[in-house]
């Protein structure tokens, strides 16, 4: 997925996420100004992933999943993070599931999971004056990655200065779009790379400012040899293995860029014969499906974006 607006004042990137992060400003104002605080902006997410990765042994993150006791305390950040996680499982169905790390890394590893299905994966928060405890099944391990990614980029948007502004989480997109200015947003084709299947065409609500979230899914990135074949990196919760889909990706455009990240994904695992029915939700503005035949079916308010 790409980004590009009019005259961008600022565009600042780094590596990060197993990508690359970047924020862009759209201001008339002095640009030396907003380049600092775009990288002040970037500093911000390098420490919220600093504490969210599962690729680090000492963040906060790895130390709940190494832990061997069934309540661990936890800081303010990863409780605000597990709290989204939960949200999000509940409103797709259950097909957004941050507890399966371990899954994720059998498919990697072209393995068949551990874990039999439907054996107990329950894990809560308990609250505390700032931060919280979790409370887990023995055995449960958590994997932000995904789940993580748009909520950053939400938290990220909120902070940056400017007009207009965008800030892109490897992927999953925040924007605010201020009257007068337009945002262009690329949707690539995973079947011809640098290619796209089309482009949003965001803009203000009238003379109201107007923030959006953009985030694509799919199985075409992430393949691993699994068992006799290959594998994708969305694990199906109710199998407990990368998913049996006949859709290839997904793009979701909805109120947030949190959400947008969810049903994207929920809607890969869901595959067509169900996507459509779950993604009928009041934060989800628009959706683009690529089916495994070739296929592109869009929502009527995905169609309205679309260039």
């Amino acid at each position: 997925m790409t980004a590009v607006a009019g005259p961008v004042s600022i565009d600042v990137n780094r590596p990060m996420m197993g990508g690359v992060v970047s924020v862009q400003i759209l201001d008339g104002s002095d640009g030396v100004r907003l380049e600092r605080a775009a990288r002040r902006v970037l500093d911000r997410i390098e420490a919220w992933v600093g504490r969210l990765t599962r690729f680090s042994p000492d963040s906060e993150l790895m130390r709940l999943n190494a832990a061997t006791t069934s309540l661990v305390p936890i800081g303010p950040t990863l409780t605000a993070a597990l709290d989204w996680a939960r949200m999000a499982e509940g409103m797709t169905d259950g097909l957004v599931d941050a507890s399966l790390l371990d899954e994720r890394l059998a498919a990697e590893a072209g393995l068949d999971p551990a874990i039999p299905v439907g054996a107990a994966r329950r894990w809560s928060l308990r609250r505390a004056a700032r931060g919280a405890a979790v409370e887990r099944e023995p055995g449960v391990r958590f994997d932000l990655g995904g789940v993580a990614k748009g909520w950053l980029a939400d938290r990220a948007l909120a902070i940056t200065p400017g007009r207009s502004a965008l800030v892109d989480g490897d992927g999953d997109i925040a924007v605010r779009v201020a009257p007068g200015d337009t945002w262009g947003i690329g949707i690539g084709d995973p079947r011809e790379p640098g290619t796209l299947l089309g482009a949003l065409d965001l803009g203000a609500d009238g003379d109201v400012t107007r923030e959006w979230g953009i985030a694509t899914s799919g199985t075409s990135v992430h393949r691993w040899a699994h068992m006799g074949g290959e594998a994708h990196h969305l694990i199906d919760p109710r199998t407990r293995r990368p998913a049996e889909t006949d859709v290839i990706q997904a793009t979701v455009l909805a109120r947030t860029a949190r959400a947008a990240e969810a049903f994207a994904k929920t809607a890969v695992i869901a595959g067509t014969g169900r996507a459509f029915g779950l993604l009928d939700h009041p934060g989800v503005l628009g959706v683009l499906l690529l089916t495994e035949r070739g296929e592109l079916r869009a929502t009527p308010g995905m169609a309205r974006w679309l260039q």
